[in-house]
């Protein structure tokens, strides 16, 4: 439901307008019509909800935003007005702390904004570290599947003495993040409740460059910078680059051991936030880098964090994935004789009763009748990119490409079907999506899932994890399967199953998902009662439907046969380095 409001306004002596004690139903949006005819920042913000806005001009929306995750954070948007042009914003709720409720909204409009700098106490700290270790101990079923406990108390024990040492909201996250990555789950989640942006400095501190990790070697991704596209970057400011990627990669988290998402990732998506938080702004950046075998040194002034978002939005690299994560998914001819099935994702339906999952079905059997009308022997399935997403789609992928019945998992658990410390619970966009508005709706759900309760641990009803067969038709031929180290959840658990039942050549990363098992199906999210940093997992462990394999340990991601690497050259041209190899094989296989 959408609700217009005609809002009385006030003017501030910054020259802000402002507006308060405005009150959001659950399913309702606010419209605010923007007060200046100047360049401004609206800050939208209550304490009852996490907010998401939208900016229209003459009713086309030009922008959405939801930086800010936590309750009570401000989000922010800039607004630039053009000449007789008129603007509408469009406010409303993504989740609530414990349960939806009318929640009250704040807008203001003003010159400039704040850095957010409150103040929080060593105890503080301390309290919102035990709150974070009493949920896991209580609602994660993964917390110790790669860690002993005492592994686990030895941890915890040396993140309160530094917890009681903390000055900034900065300092405690850096210790929970490792205490998140430590479980091993790419599911895992902490964040701070607002952009990491908005407690930074607006002075023009922001690294001049940008940064891509390729196969450990962190090479400068831009063009029109000071330093040359593809030099190697060695330290910047006297930190080498090794210790920029292992510092880094606290803030990600992957299944188990798996480490080369954790390394590379922050470098495409942290560098706005992340990455400031662990290594700080800077007036100057001191950078050593080597091109064509000569080791050089420059000076470079720190720039803009808005030009700073234009060079990372522009990057080199960017180019070749956004061109390879266009289409969800799509089949085309490679050469004589190989087709590649891509799917980049399995978020594009719900279930076996939405059409989109209809559509797909129909793509595959159309896929099915290319391959067999060409007597079609090579099929590569490309899964770089994908992140996961709904089970019933992997599941229908497989079902084409093996000749045995196979399940989603041997058997999955959570340690609970009654929601533990829901004081502490948000209720996400993904509980509100489904009707779920309080616990009571999650609880009545859960006990559904995981009726069967033995020593502990509810355990997935059978119905629910039912024998799937075969397709009618399915592809007999050699299948060459490409994986990097973005491949998760649902993407991972299929490349799982095609490695273990199928004569797949993999090749590529090791993936962030596990190849054995993972804590999935379901995601939590609890609020911290005193910073507002939010952090949440996934509540079911899978054990998946996968053979041991001697070249697959536990604690990993689905292991390559053939490993990728890519040249300086390589990474200037942008080859596909990945297509280029399953070509050289089947040529190989030819002769």
């Amino acid at each position: 439901m959408t609700k217009f409001f005609i809002i009385p306004l006030f003017f501030l002596v910054n020259f802000a307008y402002a507006q308060a004690n405005l009150e959001l139903k659950p399913g309702d949006t606010l419209h605010y019509s923007p007060q200046s005819n100047k360049p401004v920042w609206i800050s939208i913000q209550s304490n009852d909800a996490n907010l998401a806005a939208a900016l229209f001009m003459d009713g086309k929306k030009i922008k959405e935003q939801d930086e800010s995750k936590g309750i009570k954070s401000v989000e922010r948007l800039y607004f630039a007005p053009e000449k007789n042009k008129k603007y509408q914003l469009k406010v409303w709720a993504k989740s609530y702390a414990e349960k939806s409720k009318t929640a009250t909204v704040s807008i203001t409009e003003s010159k400039n904004t704040a850095i957010l700098n409150a103040p929080f106490t060593s105890t503080q700290f301390v309290e919102d570290l035990h709150t974070f270790r009493s949920i896991r101990e209580r609602a994660n079923s993964g917390l110790y599947v790669y860690r002993s406990k005492p592994q686990t108390d030895s941890l915890y024990q040396k993140a309160e003495e530094e917890a009681r040492n903390c000055k900034s909201i900065f300092d405690f996250y850096k210790v929970i993040a490792k205490l998140t990555g430590f479980e091993g789950s790419c599911h895992n989640y902490t964040d701070l409740p607002n952009h990491a942006s908005y407690y930074l400095t607006q002075k023009p501190e922001y690294l001049p460059i940008t940064l891509k990790n390729i196969d450990g070697r962190l090479l400068q991704d831009s063009k029109e910078v000071a330093i040359p596209l593809g030099a190697e970057i060695l330290s910047i400011n006297g930190i080498s680059s090794k210790e920029i990627i292992s510092r880094f990669s606290q803030y990600y988290f992957s299944d188990g051991y798996s480490m080369p998402y954790k390394e590379t990732t922050g470098f495409e998506r942290g560098m706005l936030d992340k990455f400031y938080i662990e290594f700080g702004t800077h007036k100057n950046y001191t950078i050593r880098y080597q091109l064509n075998n000569q080791m050089r040194e420059i000076t470079l002034s720190g720039i803009p964090l808005d030009h700073f978002k234009k060079l990372q939005e522009s990057r080199h690299s960017l180019v070749f994935d956004k061109k390879l994560l266009a289409e969800k998914y799509s089949l085309t001819k490679e050469g004589t004789g190989i087709y590649r099935l891509s799917v980049r994702g399995f978020d594009f339906a719900t279930g076996k009763e939405d059409p989109a999952y209809k559509k797909f079905s129909s793509f595959l059997d159309q896929m099915m009748d290319t391959l067999e009308r060409e007597k079609i022997e090579n099929l590569i399935i490309d899964l770089r990119g994908n992140t996961g997403g709904t089970g019933a789609l992997y599941e229908k992928v497989f079902s084409y490409l093996t000749q045995r019945p196979f399940r989603d998992s041997h058997y999955a658990y959570t340690k609970f079907n009654e929601i533990p410390m829901d004081e502490r619970l948000v209720i996400t966009p993904l509980f509100l999506s489904n009707g779920v508005t309080d616990k009571n709706g999650l609880n009545a759900y859960f006990k559904s899932l995981y009726p069967k309760h033995v020593q502990g641990k509810y355990y997935w009803a059978d119905d629910k994890n039912p024998l799937i067969l075969p397709n009618e038709r399915t592809f007999k031929g050699q299948l060459y399967l490409l994986v990097d180290q973005r491949v998760a959840s649902a993407a991972s658990h299929l490349a799982s199953l095609i490695k273990s039942y199928t004569n797949a050549i993999v090749i590529g990363k090791e993936t962030v998902g596990g190849y054995y098992e993972h804590n999935g199906h379901f995601p939590v999210v609890y609020e911290l009662p005193n910073t507002g940093i939010q952090t949440g997992f996934s509540i079911v462990h899978v054990i998946q439907d996968a053979q041991n394999l001697p070249d697959q340990k536990r604690g990993q991601g689905i292991i390559p046969h053939m490993t990728i690497q890519q040249t300086d050259q390589e990474f200037l041209d942008q080859t596909d380095v990945y297509l280029k190899r399953v070509l050289e094989l089947q040529k190989q296989n030819n002769k």
